[in-house]
């Protein structure tokens, strides 16, 4: 695509169309309504840019249905989660490029999710030092927070920033844009905005500036919060001031057509060394992380409790069901060497993430490992068929000859068991 505009009503540069492109290619994706894959996008790619760019600066772009697809939660239940075309994946991502250095500059210092330069690991990672000064904590986690957002109210956060007429136009379109299930039912949307749109998360967080970040630094600014997207931790001196906020931002997300979920919000106890009390609550898990007194060592080498986070039950029993999935038994034809290639991009994934904060919760899982590994070596080597105890002593061996072939034996050394 070259630069050279027609006179259009809407100025929109081609570059702009075509880096738009380059991020959607990056990211991958599922096909939406019309089965269009980026491969089948690609293979016409100058004609179907330029085709977007006309309808967008003409105003005439009309964004397709959003195809409906379920997934399921970690805590149970399905999570609806909707997939735009290619085409309309790169339509959203030209817009997100404009509007997100300037409203990304609004936002506040501790909202943490889909924005540059932040992430999960650093709202953790806050959390953690603020537990430690802070002896009282309220978790609370928005109910279908993306499905339930005010068309009126995000509009209006919307124009206040925003105000360039055809970004206004496309984002209306957005909102109001059908969902397709997979029987090709049409469902009208008169609130939300779709969890997987690529504009989604970005007006999820326009929303939640003003909704509780905004309101949070007005009512209660010496109680300082860590926000991902709908889910939260304010940090608290007293039970009393806990429990009085969790009223109050139940109250105000209830006046922004919002609903706290009740089985996923509540107010902890930070129980330490230091800290007595007896309190029924005395953990929380945000963002993969369960925080709770564990066992810690000072740098004179004492034992005493601390309030941290580590790898939560979930995430590790996911850990493990991926392993399982691997099917190692099934794959005898390949070499240790083989499977160390296959896997570690994933163990280091893992580890790059839940290993960031008291990776003792991680060594075990690491030894599940481990232990399929001698499963493995138990099909394949004659040998060792039936010898649960050489084939674990086999493992050993191969850990202390190459103890840097399978990630998680370079950075943890954990001992298969």
């Amino acid at each position: 695509m070259n630069n050279v505009t027609a006179a259009k009503p809407y100025s929109i540069a081609k570059r702009t169309v075509w880096e738009a492109y380059q991020q959607v290619k990056a990211n991958r994706g599922a096909a939406g309504i019309d089965d269009e894959t980026i491969a089948e996008f690609e293979q016409n790619l100058s004609k179907n840019l330029y085709k977007l760019w006309n309808r967008m600066s003409s105003g005439s772009y009309l964004p397709p249905p959003v195809k409906q697809v379920e997934i399921p939660k970690a805590s149970g239940g399905t999570r609806k989660l909707g997939v735009p075309t290619v085409t309309d994946r790169v339509a959203q991502t030209v817009v997100k490029l404009i509007i997100e250095p300037d409203l990304d500059a609004i936002f506040h210092p501790d909202s943490y999710g889909y924005r540059p330069r932040r992430s999960a690991k650093q709202a953790v990672a806050i959390t953690r030092e603020r537990c430690w000064r802070y002896d009282w904590v309220v978790e609370f986690d928005i109910k279908a927070a993306f499905d339930q957002i005010d068309h009126g109210l995000l509009m209006k956060a919307v124009r206040a920033h925003i105000k360039e007429n055809w970004i206004l136009l496309y984002i209306e379109r957005w909102l109001v844009a059908p969902f397709e299930t997979e029987e090709g039912t049409r469902l009208p949307r008169e609130r939300g905005t779709p969890q997987g749109g690529v504009v989604s998360p970005i007006l999820m967080n326009l929303f939640m500036h003003y909704a509780f970040d905004n309101w949070m630094q007005r009512n209660s600014p010496n109680c300082p919060f860590a926000r991902y997207a709908d889910d939260a931790v304010v940090h608290c001196r007293s039970q009393k001031q806990a429990e009085y906020l969790m009223r109050s931002i139940e109250s105000r997300l209830a006046e922004c057509g919002l609903t706290m979920h009740p089985e996923k919000s509540k107010v902890v106890y930070c129980k330490d060394s230091n800290r007595t009390e007896n309190h029924p609550q005395v953990s929380f898990t945000f963002l993969g992380f369960t925080f709770r007194p564990r066992k810690a060592q000072s740098h004179h080498n004492r034992l005493f409790t601390s309030f941290l986070p580590g790898a939560c039950t979930d995430a590790l029993k996911r850990m493990r069901q991926t392993v399982r999935r691997w099917r190692l038994n099934r794959q005898t034809h390949v070499t240790l060497a083989d499977l160390a290639m296959l896997y570690n991009p994933v163990i280091q994934g893992w580890w790059n993430y839940y290993g960031a904060f008291y990776h003792t919760a991680m060594l075990r899982f690491f030894q599940h490992i481990d232990r399929a590994l001698a499963r493995w070596a138990r099909r394949k080597y004659k040998t060792l068929r039936g010898r649960h105890r050489r084939s674990v002593e086999w493992v050993r061996k191969m850990q202390a000859a190459s103890p840097t072939l399978f990630h998680h034996w370079r950075v943890a050394g954990s001992k298969v068991g």
